[in-house]
């Protein structure tokens, strides 16, 4: 497995917190070090009071006496994860190794800079204080980041642009004007701090290379190759949204026929099955996803064909997706990931291989909860490898004086 990171004394911290408690033998095998190298690096994240060898257990080997185990030394460190969405701004604690421990999400009247920036502002405080409620005082200390994300472009604690919440240069940060205690917070794209989330403590774990994509509000698509995630001076712009689709039909925001961003988002499902039941109803059902798998179990065939079709246009869009990436493993996230248990959208299994070369192997298909915690989550994730930078950084240099070794 590559490591997270090119520079030593980063990898074997990296290593420690998504892999740990691990043993001397065991770190050093899976990063490709020999001991007196591995031995070498741990050494000063040890004395820095980073990582701890207290703990004590077998090698995942089973051979061998009992050895101390790496891991890191206060896993008491908390972190706070908020995303916004249109409506409603989702929270979560979590710890070093990103177990939520804390989660809970608030309406939003408007999406107004003033009104959003006081809600994220109350949810970071709430988070703050649910980290030690009996002393706040050390629940403020115990905060080692703060991430933030929401749909669009952002930079330097500012949205360019985001057309879910209708903002264009907006400084998000400086308008949180939180208390100086408590860590900067960072801003990033959403599907950006997805995909981190999943190349550090889900699918990057066991494959190197994978897409992330996403449906719901919007598509959005994260790329990891040799468990780097691959950045783009475009990101944030849904570069996917508009791919045109065989066979789909539907309309985007700017007139495209057939396109992802017409045919995969809520809003465009949701319209389409209204739009059948159009002729016999006149009650703007359905309204939710929940309401329009109901219906199409209840024998609603306008229902039924709308999430057969979605099935059918997700498989195409996660084919054109992965073989242009190069990649054989796809996690799916987002609210309509949901649609996938139904019945009705066994189209998708069934035409999820219909656009591959008979040499290649299948897409491995992961599906993943599509619940709005996960996006906080992300972004509390972000704010943790931007505190385990800062650490290393700080306990042994700059990582230009730790070359890596050269792997076999």
């Amino acid at each position: 497995m590559p490591r997270l990171f090119d520079d030593s004394a980063m990898a074997v911290a990296a290593h420690i917190l998504t892999a740990g408690p691990i043993s001397r033998a065991d770190a050093a095998r899976d990063l490709h070090f020999s001991p007196a190298s591995l031995t070498r690096l741990v050494r000063p994240l040890i004395d820095g009071g980073l990582v701890g060898d207290r703990a004590v257990g077998a090698s995942l080997t089973g051979m061998g006496r009992p050895t101390r185990l790496l891991e890191f030394a206060d896993r008491d460190h908390r972190f706070v994860g908020v995303n916004i969405t249109k409506t409603r701004v989702h929270a979560v604690v979590v710890d070093c190794r990103a177990t939520v421990t804390n989660s809970f999400d608030m309406p939003l009247a408007d999406t107004g800079t003033r009104t959003v920036s006081s809600v994220v502002r109350q949810a970071i405080l709430r988070c703050v204080r649910e980290c030690s409620p009996t002393d706040p005082a050390r629940a403020a200390s115990g905060v080692r980041g703060i991430g933030i994300s929401l749909g669009g472009t952002v930079r330097e604690g500012t949205a360019i642009r985001s057309r879910f919440l209708g903002w264009s240069e907006v400084p998000l940060v400086a308008l949180l004007d939180l208390p100086s205690e408590l860590p900067t917070p960072l801003l990033v794209n959403d599907v950006e701090a997805l995909t981190e989330l999943e190349r550090w403590f889900g699918l990057g774990g066991e494959s190197g290379n994978f897409v992330l994509a996403t449906v719901g509000a919007g598509i959005g698509h994260g790329v990891v190759h040799g468990r780097r995630s691959v950045t783009s001076p475009v990101s944030g712009y849904g570069m996917t949204s508009h791919l045109p689709l065989l066979g789909v039909s539907g309309m985007c925001q700017y007139g495209h026929q057939g396109c992802a961003d017409g045919a995969l988002t809520t809003a465009s499902v949701l319209a389409r099955a209204r739009m059948g039941r159009s002729n016999i109803a006149l009650d703007a059902r359905p309204s939710t996803l929940d309401e329009l798998v109901e219906m199409a179990d209840g024998g609603d065939v306008a229902c039924q064909r709308t999430i057969e079709g979605f099935g059918a246009a997700l498989a195409v869009y996660v084919q054109v997706v992965c073989n242009s990436a190069m990649v054989t493993d796809v996690v799916l996230d987002g609210e309509l990931v949901t649609l996938l248990d139904s019945v009705w959208a066994r189209t998708f299994r069934q035409q999820i291989g219909d656009f591959r070369g008979p040499h290649l192997p299948p897409l491995d298909v992961h599906l993943r909860s599509g619940r709005f915690e996960r996006w906080a989550q992300a972004a509390a994730t972000t704010a943790i490898i931007q505190w385990l930078t800062h650490g290393v950084e700080e306990t042994v240099g700059a990582s230009h004086e730790h070359p890596l070794p050269a792997q076999p």
